[in-house]
């Protein structure tokens, strides 16, 4: 008697750790968990919080033990991962190992989906890491499926400016056919207003709160874009709670999903299959949008509410206030992953993706 494979479900997650919130791993494990997905962990900083706080304990993790982790696993025969998501890495000697490692994993397993955050600064702040990371990421995209950079990132990597739709264009014909990248999503983007209007996008979205703008781009086909409404302040954890989701849900066919991920993918691919959702990666944005949209909203109200029981002011900037009460604050702003457990596994979709005009 013979019995079919049980299929494997397996994704492996490289990026940092922190102790108490919801950044990198922290913030990527759960929801993948919950959406079936055996989750293997690898941590490139060790720290009590993330750096928002001010004040935190902990360590970056050395590039030789980095080096060793991946050895022991591949030594006990435990690289038996389909899907990779590498974040926050914070040194170019770190980044390499990663490289390395991930050169390797590809040759091995070709049709791995591989999702690379590029995490290295935003417009408000520039770049936050050594810009000695540059070219590793400029190395790793070719080995990528799906590449989640912000606006700043996207320009980094491609060398250029983004500074209207045609420069938009360009810089994502630069991904995909210099870098060979199959699937490119800026995650967030500043156009000029007369761009905005050509769009159709407004300023602000129906329920007044400022519109963002999200655009998403594959090989041999046309662009698309998504809006949907900022909550108005930062909270950190987002890009990388937002990269989970979109690997955990990237998906041809309901098959290549573990079961909790089934039926929100059905229920979305069920659209009419001529508009951007018939794109593997669209209908992966735009479920993970949605579900941040949720963790977002109750995020905000908790903060509100408890910062009204607390007597403190939730909204004062961080960098103002005195650094006991910049810790209070930003424990009031941790993302609310666990109590919005429902909306990660059925989220209501209230925005869907258009194509992007040429």
């Amino acid at each position: 008697m013979t019995s079919e494979a049980v299929p494997s479900y397996r994704l492996l997650t490289i990026q940092s750790h922190v102790v108490c919130g919801y950044v990198g791993n922290r913030s990527a494990t759960f929801p993948s968990q919950l959406l079936g997905w055996d989750v293997d962990a690898v941590n490139t900083v060790q720290f009590s919080n993330h750096t928002g706080y001010g004040r935190w304990g902990g360590q970056r993790i050395e590039a030789a033990v980095l080096a060793d982790v991946f050895e022991g696993m591949e030594r006990n025969g435990l690289l038996r991962q389909n899907r990779v998501l590498t974040g926050y890495t914070p040194s170019s000697e770190a980044l390499s190992v990663v490289e390395a490692f991930l050169q390797k994993l590809r040759e091995e397993k070709p049709d791995m989906i591989y999702l690379l955050d590029p995490v290295m600064g935003d417009m408000d702040r520039g770049m936050y890491v050594n810009p000695d990371v540059v070219p590793v990421y400029r190395r790793l995209l070719p080995l990528s499926t799906i590449i989640c950079p912000n606006q700043f990132e996207a320009q980094v990597l491609a060398g250029q400016d983004i500074t209207s739709l045609a420069s938009l264009h360009q810089v994502l014909d630069t991904l995909h056919t210099t870098y060979r990248v199959p699937h490119v999503v800026i995650t967030s983007l500043d156009l000029p207003a007369d761009d905005m209007q050509k769009l159709g996008i407004a300023s602000t979205m129906p329920d007044g709160k400022p519109a963002m703008l999200l655009v998403g781009s594959s090989l041999r086909q046309r662009p698309w874009f998504l809006t949907f409404p900022s909550q108005g302040e930062y909270f950190s954890g987002v890009g990388d709670l937002f990269a989970a989701l979109v690997v955990a849900r990237f998906a041809e066919h309901a098959s290549e999903l573990p079961e909790p991920a089934r039926a929100s993918f059905e229920a979305c691919a069920s659209h009419d299959a001529s508009d951007a959702l018939a794109s593997p990666v669209a209908r992966a944005v735009t479920l993970a949008v949605a579900s941040l949209q949720h963790v977002l909203v109750s995020t905000r109200a908790t903060m509100v509410a408890e910062g009204q029981r607390l007597g403190i002011d939730p909204f004062v900037p961080a960098h103002l206030a005195s650094v006991d009460d910049r810790v209070h604050i930003m424990r009031l702003r941790e993302l609310r992953v666990i109590q919005n457990a429902s909306a990660l596994l059925h989220p209501s979709i209230h925005g869907r993706p258009q194509w992007l005009p040429l």
